[in-house]
């Protein structure tokens, strides 16, 4: 456990420098900066603890030498053990953290852990009123999601250099199942690649929306929650309040971006095609053209064509990508519409994005090897695979596919029915489950589009808070830490 403290402690550390970001807009709003001081002091008391914790009989050496904060030679190369406890447990001492900023504004510890807990897996569903925060938290609350889009444990990578040789464990345990290939041969130089394209678009997105009208602050804080598909707005009204079609085009591409493979986004900018030859980039802009297709011709019974096609478009890649802002209260459409969205929630974006969810890629291997099971099981002799963009599946992949969607699947029953019998109705409950363990933010009936999560019981918001943490980290790494045998295999 030394390497997970030692890799925690330098973790939360890193991340006291984050809350630079709102003092300083703090100072500028002429806002209290206190709350972000005294977190920037208990994150930074808390990383030199659980460091010095790690070193034992040498932690004197830390006290006399600052450099030694960089030396990792005194470990051996993390094992698969340690890498899922320190990614895991991780997410919690930084939501922890970052909701001590809504704690010193007022806010009852629980709905602050929920706030920030939301924030960080970008999913967006809230307790509060944006109208009444602070503007300066309004900003912390959308750059956590910002850096929960890119991952806080990249940054690690990227900033600590000498981990190179065990970086690798850690990024699949961030990013685990089918995700990210390799951009660079080093795992610190393809975090670094992906950091740079993700802060490009952000950067690139708020000057676009400030040139469309928006000011600066707006500009920024939805650029955050929206390349992050996280989805916290300083309205709540959402995207609704700007009413600028221009706007909502543009939010749309940036959402549609953030729900692509990142990996694919870099080589389409360095000039290669092969985005388009992507079996599951075309899958993906395949189910948003046939979602809001669908959904703008179930709409016609309410709205003209223009204003159909309008809200279906944005609200379809809204929920699949699981950012979560709104145009329109969808709660107000027929069953039918609500029903497509819901199994958009389940579906998310692509693999290696920000998005939550099954995600695309498997999806489309479940569709393949169904066929192919089916296939098998008509004729026995003849030898078949399940190709991915020609290249031949693994049973072990599969099998591995097969066995996150039951997990999924059975992890959003159990909450739903938790909140049934916590005296909810079934839309609700569907919905509030769905939507926290596939990132989206907001579900349907007493959570919907304009309502908030603040009204559901104690247990039920910690449920939820449990559903955002596993489905950001995408089961595994978490489940893992509830068995067993985990913990009794020797560290």
């Amino acid at each position: 456990m030394k390497v997970v403290f030692s890799f925690l402690g330098r973790l939360i550390a890193l991340f006291s420098v984050t809350l630079l970001v709102p003092c300083f807009a703090a100072y500028l709003l002429e806002e209290d900066l206190t709350p972000y001081i005294y977190t920037m002091f208990i994150s930074m008391f808390l990383g030199i603890f659980f460091y010095i914790s790690s070193r034992g009989e040498k932690s004197h050496r830390f006290m006399k030498s600052f450099p030694y904060l960089y030396d990792f030679s005194d470990f051996d190369t993390i094992k698969p053990k340690e890498a899922f406890t320190f990614v895991s447990i991780s997410w919690l001492f930084i939501a922890f953290i970052s909701s001590i900023p809504y704690i010193f504004n007022g806010i009852n510890p629980l709905d602050a852990f929920f706030e920030a807990m939301s924030g960080l897996t970008t999913t967006g569903a809230s307790v509060l009123i944006p109208e009444e925060l602070p503007r300066s938290l309004l900003l912390w609350r959308s750059f956590t999601q910002w850096l929960g889009g890119i991952g806080v444990i990249v940054l690690f990578l990227i900033i600590f250099p000498s981990l190179t040789r065990r970086t690798a464990m850690i990024f699949k345990a961030e990013y685990p199942g089918i995700t990210l290939d390799r951009l660079k041969p080093r795992v610190r130089d393809t975090a670094l690649s992906i950091f740079l394209l993700y802060l490009f678009l952000t950067i690139l997105e708020i000057l676009i929306l400030r040139f469309l009208g928006l000011n600066l602050f707006d500009s920024i804080v939805h650029t955050f929650s929206n390349i992050s598909t996280g989805g916290f707005s300083t309205h709540s009204e959402s995207i609704a309040y700007f009413n600028n079609v221009l706007v909502e085009a543009i939010v749309t591409i940036f959402m549609i971006l953030g729900g692509t493979n990142f990996g694919l986004l870099y080589f389409a900018f360095k000039s290669n095609m092969k985005i388009f030859r992507n079996s599951e980039f075309r899958f993906y802009i395949f189910l948003l053209f046939s979602a809001s297709l669908i959904l703008t011709i179930i709409n016609l019974r309410n709205f003209d064509f223009f204003d159909s096609l309008r809200y279906s478009i944005f609200q379809a890649v809204s929920i699949m990508t699981g950012t979560g802002f709104t145009t329109y209260d969808f709660d107000r459409w027929s069953d039918s519409a609500k029903f497509i969205l819901l199994v958009l929630m389940f579906i998310g974006g692509c693999s290696g994005s920000t998005t939550g969810g099954i995600k695309v890629v498997r999806i489309l291997l479940l569709i393949k090897y169904s066929i192919w099971r089916i296939l098998r099981a008509a004729e026995p002799r003849t030898l078949r695979i399940v190709k991915y963009d020609d290249l031949a599946v693994s049973e072990d992949v599969l099998e591995d596919v097969a066995a996150f969607f039951i997990l999924y699947i059975f992890l959003f029953l159990i909450s739903a029915f938790i909140i049934t019998i916590s005296g909810y109705d079934l839309l609700t409950s569907l919905s509030a489950s769905a939507a926290t363990l596939s990132n989206v933010g907001p579900g349907m009936g007493l959570v919907g589009a304009s309502e908030t999560y603040a009204d559901l019981a104690v247990h039920l918001k910690l449920l939820l808070c449990l559903n955002m943490w596993i489905g950001r980290l995408e089961i595994f790494a978490v489940l893992i830490l509830f068995t067993p045998f985990y913990w009794k295999e020797s560290w």
